[in-house]
């Protein structure tokens, strides 16, 4: 793993913009032709972004991931989707019996992670990157504030979230509160919920030229509160799905709560995990 340098900063502008112009020449070509040459992008990636539970001012990245969720890029031609994988999700670590998945990176790293999610799910992890939850907050600022609509009542002294059913422009501070909030019938899973329409309408209203001319700060900030190992063919695949107008797959693993030992899990079973992302990605196994 290592910093993301600010020297890349140029680069990855450059790369966004040259996203673009692909895409528009992609375009207009025809997605349904099948003749566009799918090139070194072609084959699909599975990007691993964890949110690190680590408070104000802490980035040591040492904390239990408060969010699990993979980024699978598809390809030319292939759906992309954003898989959640909830972080009370009952899994046995090696050396350490069984706990929630969101224990692992504190016993093993990235890479308990990453071997817990192929055990899962069947999908190999490509890249990773650790994010804290001052380089959220920072970056909703930088973007503006997101607009979400809030369909319930959401009241959780935990996350700070005060949020009356409405529309909210939400800054850093209440986007954080709301996706982190658990205090709902569904707990975990409808903070999963919530935490996709969040990322789906951050790409939906921010994704822009805008965007890319506030690229500097956005690098910046995930230079200093973010740890990645991400190549360029990432941040290029990222940028074309980006700026494309397919609809992402939200998807979260099917999981059933229970309650071992007086400790609420959510129990999933490889085997059914597998048949229902099968039916949107290629699993590796």
């Amino acid at each position: 793993m290592r910093k993301i340098r600010g020297c890349f900063i140029t680069l990855i502008i450059i790369i966004f913009l040259a996203a673009l112009v692909l895409l528009l020449v992609w375009a207009s070509d025809g997605r349904e032709s099948g003749t566009q040459d799918a090139g070194f992008l072609s084959p699909s990636r599975n990007l691993l972004f964890l949110g690190v539970d680590e408070r104000e001012g802490n980035s040591e990245f040492q904390g239990r991931t408060d969010t699990i969720l993979v980024f699978h890029i598809g390809g030319w031609g292939q759906p992309d989707s954003l898989i959640s994988i909830p972080r009370d999700t009952r899994v046995e670590l090696e050396g350490h019996g069984y706990a929630k998945i969101n224990a692992a990176y504190v016993y093993g790293g990235q890479d308990m992670v990453k071997q817990e999610i192929r055990e899962l799910t069947g999908m190999g992890i490509d890249n990773v990157m650790l994010v804290n939850f001052d380089a959220f907050k920072s970056i909703i600022d930088l973007l503006g504030g997101v607009t979400i609509e809030v369909t319930e009542s959401l009241h959780d002294p935990l996350s700070g979230a005060a949020f009356d059913p409405g529309t909210y422009n939400m800054d850093g501070e209440q986007a954080l509160a709301y996706a982190r909030c658990r205090a709902t019938a569904r707990a975990d899973l409808d903070r999963v919920d919530r935490q996709q329409q969040l990322l789906n309408e951050l790409i939906k209203q921010k994704v822009n030229f805008n965007t890319v001319i506030k690229s500097p700060q956005i690098i910046s900030v995930l230079n200093k509160e973010a740890v990645s190992d991400f190549t360029l063919a990432d941040y290029m695949a990222i940028g074309l799905v980006m700026f494309s107008s397919q609809e992402i797959n939200r998807l979260t693993i099917p999981t059933q709560g229970a309650n071992i030992d007086g400790i609420s899990y959510l129990i999933a079973d490889p085997a059914e995990v597998r048949a229902y992302l099968g039916q949107y990605i290629k699993l590796d196994y």
